[in-house]
């Protein structure tokens, strides 16, 4: 796969990517709140070709970018990049 049609189709459309996280001293932390453009039946994005102007804070995602660690460590994305370190489940502390 070359360009970005090719890296677009490595998606599964699971949606994770579309809940929200916390950064927390260095660490990335999944939340259960998705984003309000999110699908939850569909899990597409219902603004998806124009989400970096209608949604402040989505980003598009670029080979650099998934590195970052905050994509599930299962997602065709990060699953072959020996070392990633996906983010934690968020766990309220008690």
């Amino acid at each position: 796969m070359t360009g970005s049609d090719g890296w677009e189709r490595k998606c599964r459309r699971c949606a994770r990517c579309c809940y929200e996280k916390i950064e927390f001293e260095g660490e990335i932390y999944y939340t259960d709140t998705p984003c309000e453009k999110l699908d939850l039946r569909t899990r597409l994005c219902t603004v998806y070709a124009d989400r970096v102007r209608l949604r402040p804070g989505c980003v598009v995602l670029t080979p650099d970018l998934a590195r970052r660690g905050f994509l599930p460590p299962d997602c065709p994305y990060v699953a072959q990049l020996e070392g990633y370190l996906p983010p934690h489940p968020w766990e309220e502390s008690e």
